[in-house]
């Protein structure tokens, strides 16, 4: 089945044409935007589309909550409504979902070189599976397995949830978040951003001492949390691997919360952008440490997997699946709804 999808994000915005079915996808065609160049999606969609008549089936993943078939894109103020998108483009039956909904989906996409292990663990293959994911913000979601043999997604806001600092320092730290942004939460600590306030509250702690050659390149970058990445893993310097170790070491203790959220004996995945590129900073332990270390569930965290997403389309994968999935069970008997929905 020909879909139309497209995986809306804070920065960027992919849209593509997809041949799905139950098992697997091929991309026909794509295209990246850059979101902010845009007043909304319906602009992209069109100038995507041109005067080709669009499919009849479309899924869209939104990076924000989602009521009704109307989503609030949180970092760019855009509202998308299915009715809007069904109206400007007839004849496509529009699916909204939220874009960890949408990761959610995609995981049953992936083939296995698309993920890589981080915390080792049995776990049990029908068990419950948790994804959260570090961007531009920070998502969550569940799939929770049914009596069909499917899981099947649910949305989660749970990035906005209030930050839990574990020590002195990080209590520091969520201070200074709170009075730099007006509240801390987990999406300003997990995110591109949350690097660049890391690395400034450790700055302003004064030890190590921040590299005027850092200093001097942060100042004319426009992507800070890049630079800072790049001098952590690449050359070494102090301030900057202190700051994406603890960046790990957070990580680890949010993706071990939603674990025991959703006990998610079936593993939990990493999606977002970030988790790929700092791979070597989260396999150096700090993350596995965190992420296992809440007595007295110790030994239930151990059992559980932690595998990271490589594959950069999950969620344009998992768009288009949403809209396949609405696809299915708006026209097959109700005999055959039983297309599973597995998890690799």
């Amino acid at each position: 089945m020909r879909v139309l999808a497209a995986d809306v994000g804070g920065t960027k915005t992919a849209v593509a044409i997809l041949e799905i079915g139950s098992r697997a996808l091929e991309v026909v065609r794509e295209e990246r935007n850059e979101s902010a160049s845009h007043r909304g999606l319906e602009e992209i969609l069109a100038a995507f589309l041109g005067s080709e008549r669009p499919p009849r089936v479309a899924g869209i993943g939104v990076a924000g909550p989602v009521r009704g078939g109307t989503a609030l894109v949180t970092k760019l103020g855009w509202t998308i409504e299915t009715r809007t998108l069904e109206r400007r483009f007839r004849g496509a039956a529009f699916r909204v979902v939220n874009d960890f909904v949408a990761n959610a989906f995609g995981l049953a996409y992936l083939r296995p070189k698309a993920l890589r292990t981080l915390v080792r663990g049995r776990g049990e293959p029908d068990g419950p599976i948790a994804l959260i994911g570090a961007g531009t913000g920070l998502g969550e979601a569940g799939l929770l397995p049914l009596l069909s043999g499917r899981h099947e997604p649910f949305p989660s806001e749970g990035g906005h949830k209030d930050f839990a600092p574990r020590d002195e320092r990080e209590a520091r730290f969520g201070s200074f978040l709170a009075a730099r942004t007006g509240r801390a939460e987990w999406d300003r600590v997990l995110s591109g951003e949350g690097l660049v306030h890391l690395y400034d509250f450790l700055r302003g702690e004064g030890a190590p001492r921040e590299s005027p050659r850092v200093a001097a390149t942060l100042a004319r970058s426009d992507d800070r949390a890049a630079e800072i990445s790049r001098f952590a893993l690449d050359e070494g310097d102090p301030l900057c691997a202190a700051a994406l170790e603890l960046f790990a070491s957070l990580y680890g203790a949010e993706a071990g919360n939603v674990a025991l959220q959703y006990r998610a004996t079936g593993g939990v995945y990493l999606a977002g952008g970030i988790a790929a590129k700092i791979f070597p900073a989260l396999a150096r332990g700090g993350f596995a440490k965190a992420f296992r270390d809440k007595p007295p569930l110790t030994a239930l965290l151990e059992k559980i997997p932690v595998r990271v997403v490589l594959e950069p389309r999950l969620g344009l994968f998992g768009a288009g699946a949403a809209g396949y999935r609405r696809a299915m069970d708006d026209t097959w008997p109700s005999s055959k709804r039983t297309s599973r929905f597995t998890t690799r």
